[in-house]
Protein backbone atom coordinates (compact mmCIF):
# COMPACT_ATOMS: atom_id res chain seq x y z
CA UNK A 1 0.00 0.00 0.00
CA UNK A 2 0.77 3.57 -0.59
CA UNK A 3 3.08 4.50 2.52
CA UNK A 4 1.27 8.19 2.62
CA UNK A 5 -2.09 6.67 1.93
CA UNK A 6 -1.78 4.18 4.65
CA UNK A 7 -0.44 6.99 7.03
CA UNK A 8 -3.61 8.56 6.66
CA UNK A 9 -5.87 5.74 7.47
CA UNK A 10 -3.87 5.62 10.92
CA UNK A 11 -4.44 8.62 11.63
CA UNK A 12 -8.08 8.76 11.06
CA UNK A 13 -8.22 5.64 13.19
CA UNK A 14 -6.00 7.19 16.06
CA UNK A 15 -8.38 10.29 15.91
CA UNK A 16 -11.44 8.53 15.82
CA UNK A 17 -10.60 6.37 19.37
CA UNK A 18 -8.90 9.58 20.69
CA UNK A 19 -11.74 11.96 19.60
CA UNK A 20 -14.77 10.45 19.03
CA UNK A 21 -16.21 10.10 15.35
CA UNK A 22 -17.22 13.81 15.65
CA UNK A 23 -13.64 15.43 15.49
CA UNK A 24 -14.09 15.68 11.61
CA UNK A 25 -16.95 18.53 12.49
CA UNK A 26 -14.20 20.10 14.42
CA UNK A 27 -14.75 19.11 17.89
CA UNK A 28 -13.95 16.23 20.30
CA UNK A 29 -16.38 13.82 22.16
CA UNK A 30 -16.25 15.98 24.99
CA UNK A 31 -17.18 19.12 23.06
CA UNK A 32 -13.95 21.13 22.94
CA UNK A 33 -13.03 22.67 19.79
CA UNK A 34 -10.12 21.84 17.61
CA UNK A 35 -7.75 23.66 15.53
CA UNK A 36 -5.40 21.99 13.73
CA UNK A 37 -3.89 24.66 12.20
CA UNK A 38 -2.85 26.30 15.62
CA UNK A 39 -0.88 22.92 16.75
CA UNK A 40 0.71 22.80 13.13
CA UNK A 41 2.01 26.30 14.10
CA UNK A 42 3.03 25.66 17.63
CA UNK A 43 4.57 22.53 16.49
CA UNK A 44 6.47 24.73 14.11
CA UNK A 45 7.71 26.68 16.57
CA UNK A 46 9.39 24.09 19.06
CA UNK A 47 11.19 22.39 15.88
CA UNK A 48 12.46 26.13 15.34
CA UNK A 49 13.38 25.92 18.90
CA UNK A 50 15.52 23.14 18.05
CA UNK A 51 17.85 25.19 16.37
CA UNK A 52 20.66 27.20 18.12
CA UNK A 53 19.17 30.45 16.80
CA UNK A 54 19.30 32.82 20.03
CA UNK A 55 22.17 35.45 19.46
CA UNK A 56 22.54 35.55 23.29
CA UNK A 57 22.52 31.62 24.44
CA UNK A 58 24.80 28.88 23.45
CA UNK A 59 26.33 30.28 20.71
CA UNK A 60 28.79 27.65 20.49
CA UNK A 61 25.69 25.14 20.72
CA UNK A 62 24.81 22.18 17.84
CA UNK A 63 21.05 22.15 16.67
CA UNK A 64 19.14 18.98 17.94
CA UNK A 65 18.29 17.45 14.50
CA UNK A 66 16.97 14.59 15.84
CA UNK A 67 14.44 16.49 18.02
CA UNK A 68 13.36 18.50 14.93
CA UNK A 69 12.56 15.49 12.93
CA UNK A 70 10.44 14.36 15.83
CA UNK A 71 8.42 17.77 15.94
CA UNK A 72 8.39 17.41 11.69
CA UNK A 73 6.58 14.41 12.31
CA UNK A 74 4.50 15.72 14.79
CA UNK A 75 3.42 18.81 12.45
CA UNK A 76 2.66 15.61 9.83
CA UNK A 77 -0.11 14.41 12.48
CA UNK A 78 -1.98 17.56 12.24
CA UNK A 79 -1.24 18.12 8.55
CA UNK A 80 -3.06 14.79 7.91
CA UNK A 81 -5.70 15.63 10.13
CA UNK A 82 -6.94 19.07 8.94
CA UNK A 83 -6.80 17.23 5.71
CA UNK A 84 -9.17 14.39 6.51
CA UNK A 85 -11.37 17.45 8.06
CA UNK A 86 -11.32 19.72 5.50
CA UNK A 87 -12.20 16.44 2.86
CA UNK A 88 -8.97 16.43 0.95
CA UNK A 89 -6.57 13.56 1.60
CA UNK A 90 -5.48 12.50 -1.87
CA UNK A 91 -3.61 15.12 -3.19
CA UNK A 92 -0.90 14.23 -0.41
CA UNK A 93 0.21 11.52 -2.59
CA UNK A 94 1.46 13.14 -4.91
CA UNK A 95 4.67 13.91 -1.87
CA UNK A 96 5.35 10.00 -2.52
CA UNK A 97 8.42 10.00 -4.54
CA UNK A 98 9.68 13.56 -3.05
CA UNK A 99 13.52 12.96 -3.29
CA UNK A 100 15.59 14.60 -0.10
CA UNK A 101 18.77 16.37 -0.27
CA UNK A 102 21.93 15.46 0.63
CA UNK A 103 22.98 18.02 2.61
CA UNK A 104 21.29 18.90 5.60
CA UNK A 105 20.40 22.46 5.69
CA UNK A 106 19.39 24.10 9.15
CA UNK A 107 19.31 27.49 7.95
CA UNK A 108 16.60 26.67 5.23
CA UNK A 109 14.68 24.39 7.20
CA UNK A 110 14.07 27.26 9.96
CA UNK A 111 13.10 29.55 6.55
CA UNK A 112 10.52 26.91 5.55
CA UNK A 113 9.22 26.48 9.32
CA UNK A 114 8.87 30.04 9.76
CA UNK A 115 6.67 30.52 6.31
CA UNK A 116 4.70 27.42 7.85
CA UNK A 117 4.24 29.07 11.19
CA UNK A 118 3.04 32.15 9.32
CA UNK A 119 0.51 30.85 6.44
CA UNK A 120 -0.66 28.70 9.55
CA UNK A 121 -1.46 31.33 12.15
CA UNK A 122 -2.78 33.81 9.35
CA UNK A 123 -5.01 30.74 8.07
CA UNK A 124 -6.22 29.96 11.70
CA UNK A 125 -7.00 34.08 12.41
CA UNK A 126 -8.80 34.21 8.99
CA UNK A 127 -11.34 31.44 8.27
CA UNK A 128 -11.51 32.11 4.70
CA UNK A 129 -8.27 30.90 4.20
CA UNK A 130 -7.49 27.23 2.50
CA UNK A 131 -3.77 27.12 3.46
CA UNK A 132 -3.86 23.41 3.62
CA UNK A 133 -2.10 23.02 0.00
CA UNK A 134 0.77 25.84 0.63
CA UNK A 135 1.30 24.01 4.39
CA UNK A 136 1.72 20.52 2.83
CA UNK A 137 4.03 21.87 0.27
CA UNK A 138 6.46 23.77 2.86
CA UNK A 139 5.97 20.69 5.11
CA UNK A 140 7.17 18.79 2.38
CA UNK A 141 10.07 21.44 1.61
CA UNK A 142 11.34 21.39 5.14
CA UNK A 143 11.54 16.89 4.94
CA UNK A 144 13.62 17.50 2.12
CA UNK A 145 15.96 19.67 3.91
CA UNK A 146 16.55 17.54 6.56
CA UNK A 147 17.71 14.90 4.25
CA UNK A 148 13.83 12.81 5.11
CA UNK A 149 12.29 11.16 2.66
CA UNK A 150 8.65 9.38 2.98
CA UNK A 151 10.05 6.09 3.93
CA UNK A 152 11.92 7.39 6.59
CA UNK A 153 8.63 10.10 7.59
CA UNK A 154 6.14 6.63 7.69
CA UNK A 155 8.63 4.49 10.03
CA UNK A 156 8.59 7.91 11.97
CA UNK A 157 5.51 8.37 11.88
CA UNK A 158 4.01 4.50 12.56
CA UNK A 159 6.27 4.82 16.25
CA UNK A 160 4.53 8.16 17.03
CA UNK A 161 1.13 6.75 15.54
CA UNK A 162 0.85 3.43 17.27
CA UNK A 163 2.57 4.68 20.42
CA UNK A 164 -0.14 7.03 21.15
CA UNK A 165 -2.75 4.69 20.30
CA UNK A 166 -1.23 2.26 23.08
CA UNK A 167 -1.29 5.10 25.57
CA UNK A 168 -4.58 5.80 24.90
CA UNK A 169 -5.62 2.41 25.27
CA UNK A 170 -3.24 2.28 28.65
CA UNK A 171 -4.81 4.85 30.80
CA UNK A 172 -3.04 8.01 29.06
CA UNK A 173 -6.18 10.17 29.63
CA UNK A 174 -6.85 9.32 33.04
CA UNK A 175 -3.06 9.59 34.39
CA UNK A 176 -3.19 5.60 35.08
CA UNK A 177 -0.52 5.42 32.11
CA UNK A 178 3.32 4.44 33.05
CA UNK A 179 5.11 6.76 30.83
CA UNK A 180 8.67 5.50 32.07
CA UNK A 181 9.17 2.03 31.13
CA UNK A 182 12.11 0.52 33.47
CA UNK A 183 13.48 3.64 33.89
CA UNK A 184 13.28 4.76 29.86
CA UNK A 185 10.72 7.26 28.43
CA UNK A 186 8.27 5.40 26.10
CA UNK A 187 9.11 6.80 23.19
CA UNK A 188 12.58 6.04 23.45
CA UNK A 189 11.91 2.67 23.74
CA UNK A 190 9.26 2.44 20.80
CA UNK A 191 11.79 4.01 18.38
CA UNK A 192 14.75 0.94 19.67
CA UNK A 193 11.87 -1.19 18.65
CA UNK A 194 11.78 0.28 15.44
CA UNK A 195 15.29 0.29 14.99
CA UNK A 196 15.63 -3.20 15.79
CA UNK A 197 12.72 -4.71 13.85
CA UNK A 198 11.97 -2.38 10.88
CA UNK A 199 10.37 -4.37 9.21
CA UNK A 200 7.44 -4.21 11.22
CA UNK A 201 3.95 -3.26 10.33
CA UNK A 202 1.65 -1.28 12.30
CA UNK A 203 -0.28 -4.30 13.79
CA UNK A 204 3.00 -6.34 14.64
CA UNK A 205 4.46 -2.97 16.21
CA UNK A 206 1.68 -2.32 18.44
CA UNK A 207 2.04 -6.54 19.77
CA UNK A 208 5.92 -5.64 20.37
CA UNK A 209 4.75 -2.44 22.58
CA UNK A 210 2.22 -4.79 24.61
CA UNK A 211 5.06 -7.56 25.10
CA UNK A 212 7.57 -4.65 26.81
CA UNK A 213 4.84 -2.85 28.68
CA UNK A 214 4.17 -5.82 30.54
CA UNK A 215 7.47 -6.85 31.48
Amino acid sequence: MNQIKQMFELQQKLNDATNGLIWTEGATKEGRQISWLRCIYMEAAEAIDSFNWKHWKDIEGEPDLDNVKVELVDIWHFIMSEAIHFGDTQFAEAYTDMQPERDINPELTVEILEKMLAVAASANVDKSQNALYEITGLFFKALATMNMDVPELYKRYLVKNQLNAFRQDHGYKDGTYVKLWGGVEDNVVAFKIMDDYPDLDPGQFYEKLEKVYAS
